[in-house]
């Protein structure tokens, strides 16, 4: 397999993949008001953000590029971390970048009540509605934010098919929505949730990803893969989904870089 393809400058995400929904000329600006911010590891915020007007449209695992309205701060993208909600609001997890500009006004400095700009929909990290295979989300950090975005529409769904979720962080501290996780897994029979600790003991399974995965689900020959997260985890999941039957076409993926090469910090 080819390794993962990325395009376009961006501040938590450059990304890729293969099957279009929203082609990027269908964006559109449109103001919206900082209403909650809350911590949900030491490094990552989660921010939600309720439309000034007109809501914005948007498939599950697509991102939206976020500006302040009198454009003193670079322009950077953000995966939705939501499924669609009749109240247009939208929520972000924004990694703090101490060297950056936008990511520590977006976590620290913006008072709540702030208005930004938000452009988009756009990305292609998104559920193939034909597809009736089983699904499987694998995200390290951040790169939980499109999954969880897939998997709230899911449950929302009542989960059809197979939906499997496996989440790599360093430690527990580094953990997100356990129980939110755990919900789901527990009123929706389809619904699977495992995480494992790559750098801190605990308990099972602990270990990277490429060791992880195989023992969660062995056969991937019948599943669409969504892989997000840091370059490393994107790749070596690719390789590994490959190694276990996965076809080329049925992996998509968004590759997570807090520092982008050639551009400046976020």
């Amino acid at each position: 397999m080819a390794g993962p393809r990325c395009s376009g400058p961006a501040d938590a995400a450059l990304r890729g993949g293969r099957l279009s929904v929203v082609s990027t000329a269908t964006s559109e600006d449109l103001p919206h008001v900082l209403v909650s911010r809350t911590w949900v590891t030491p490094a990552v915020a989660e921010l939600t953000l309720r439309p000034e007007g007109r809501h914005l449209t948007f498939a599950p695992g697509q991102y939206v590029l976020v500006s302040d309205e009198n454009d003193r701060f670079p322009v950077r993208s953000y995966s939705v971390a939501n499924a669609p909600d009749p109240s247009g609001s939208i929520r972000l997890l924004v990694t703090r970048v101490d060297k950056g500009r936008t990511s520590p006004w977006l976590t620290t400095s913006m008072p709540l009540g702030t208005s930004v700009m938000l452009s988009g929909p756009y990305g292609t990290f998104v559920v193939d509605p034909r597809s009736e295979r089983p699904i499987l989300c694998v995200a390290g950090g951040s790169g939980l934010a499109p999954v969880l975005s897939l998997a709230e529409a899911a449950v929302l769904r009542g989960t059809p098919r197979s939906f499997s979720v496996l989440f790599s962080a360093r430690s527990e501290a580094d953990l997100m929505y356990e129980d939110r996780f755990a919900s789901w897994q527990a009123e929706q029979p389809g619904f699977r949730y495992v995480r494992t600790l790559t750098r801190a003991p605990g308990p099972p399974p602990v270990g990277r990803v490429g060791l992880v995965l195989p023992e969660i689900v062995p056969d991937l020959s019948g599943h669409d893969v969504f892989v997000a997260g840091a370059p490393g985890l994107v790749a070596t999941v690719c390789r590994v989904a490959q190694d276990l039957g996965c076809v080329p076409g049925a992996v998509r993926t968004e590759a997570f870089f807090a520092d982008p090469q050639g551009a400046a910090p976020a």
